[in-house]
């Protein structure tokens, strides 16, 4: 198999959940320029619009299905309505994610349930409603956005770090059951990464101590994601399934 096919995507449907922005929105541009039509899902109608003129201007389809991934109702239909007007993706992305940073003994219960919903209910049901239409075809791959706190605590983030422990899971889980189905399910672990997401709640002497334990000595840049995903979603990994990768300058690597 040449180069360009065993990485390339052309001819695929995918979807990104949480794709108007951030971590989503760079995957959803690689994943366009590999070949993929993709399409993109999210709350903000106005956000999804915008990036999905991004994906056109690169010469893909792309739709915008503004959701609310936590609300199951909302995402049963949003299945349904993808499966009619673009078939069951050959790609889903799950990047949907919410985290807030307190002492533990102050989380209220409806942090837990805000956090938990978005970042493990709605990955778990996107993931297993679609990959029914994907088992029922017999070929499909889910990629979804784990995080460094899927293999450590992390102060002032427990709740954050409990759901991203559960998309770890969920990843091993479904790849050991759909593997001999045509399926794979695997996850990326981005390190530190500054977007919507945390920009505001780091502070700079938590920035300066993440910094210390990156032996790349930087913070990533969001397009350093799209290789990751792109060849999860690629003939190139078709051996690939259970995995969590690690995309973070070296951090988990570098230990104590």
């Amino acid at each position: 198999m040449q180069l360009e096919h065993r990485f390339g995507l052309a001819g695929r449907q995918a979807l990104v959940i949480g794709g108007g922005t951030g971590i989503g929105r760079a995957i959803a541009v690689g994943l366009a320029e590999a070949g993929a039509d993709v399409h993109l899902a999210g709350r903000r109608a106005d956000v999804l619009e915008g990036a999905c003129g991004q994906l056109r201007a690169l010469g893909r389809r792309s739709r915008a299905y503004p959701v609310d991934a936590t609300d199951m109702d909302a995402l049963r239909e949003f299945v349904g309505t993808v499966t009619l007007d673009t078939g069951v993706p050959d790609i889903l992305v799950n990047a949907q994610g919410v985290m807030k940073l307190q002492a533990s003994e102050d989380y209220e219960p409806e942090d837990y349930e805000r956090i938990m919903d978005t970042n493990a209910k709605s990955v778990w049901f996107a993931s297993t409603w679609f990959g029914r239409g994907m088992l029922a075809r017999g070929s499909g791959c889910v990629v979804s956005i784990a995080s460094l706190a899927s293999f450590r605590g992390f102060a002032r983030n427990g709740i954050y770090c409990m759901s991203k422990h559960a998309v770890r899971a969920m990843t091993e889980t479904l790849a050991s059951e759909w593997a001999s189905r045509g399926v794979r399910v695997n996850a990326i672990a981005p390190g530190f990464f500054m977007t919507d997401l945390n920009k505001d709640s780091m502070t700079e002497d938590r920035k300066q101590r993440a910094m210390a334990r990156i032996p790349m000595g930087r913070f990533g840049d969001l397009d350093e994601l799209a290789g990751a995903a792109v060849y999860l979603a690629s003939p190139a990994a078709k051996y690939v399934t259970g995995a969590t990768i690690a995309v973070d300058g070296g951090f988990l690597a570098a230990g104590m």
